[in-house]
């Protein structure tokens, strides 16, 4: 735009940093997204680990710097529970992307026929 910004209405640049700050959303989920798809994936590696020793074998579990040992059915039922946990997590996030891509279409448009009618 060669016009000063005083020339833009205040509902407009209330659009603009709207749009600015749901794009920011956006990033975050997506980040957020990455984050629970890495997590995700290495508790079905470790599931799927698991399932190959025996019911018997020795199973140890990280606390903090240590390793304890730990009963296998017990960590299987932890893994799984946090396996479901994050695909959860993971479903909400997804619909919350969506929602925000949705808005930010919207106010795409929005701003791209206010600055269509102004001859930029």
């Amino acid at each position: 735009m060669s016009a000063g910004e005083g020339e833009i209405p205040p509902s407009i640049r209330q659009q603009l940093i709207r749009f600015q700050q749901l794009q920011q959303t956006l990033n975050a989920i997506l980040v957020e997204k990455q984050r629970l798809e890495m997590e995700l994936t290495e508790v079905k590696n470790a599931l799927e680990e698991l399932q190959k020793v025996s019911d018997d074998a020795a199973v140890y579990k990280a606390v903090g710097p240590v390793l304890v040992q730990i009963d296998k059915q017990k960590v299987v039922g932890e893994l799984t529970e946090r396996k479901e946990l994050t695909e959860t997590r993971l479903k909400l996030l997804e619909k919350q992307e969506q929602r925000t891509r949705e808005q930010l279409e919207n106010l795409q448009k929005e701003l791209r026929q206010f600055l269509s009618g102004q001859g930029a």
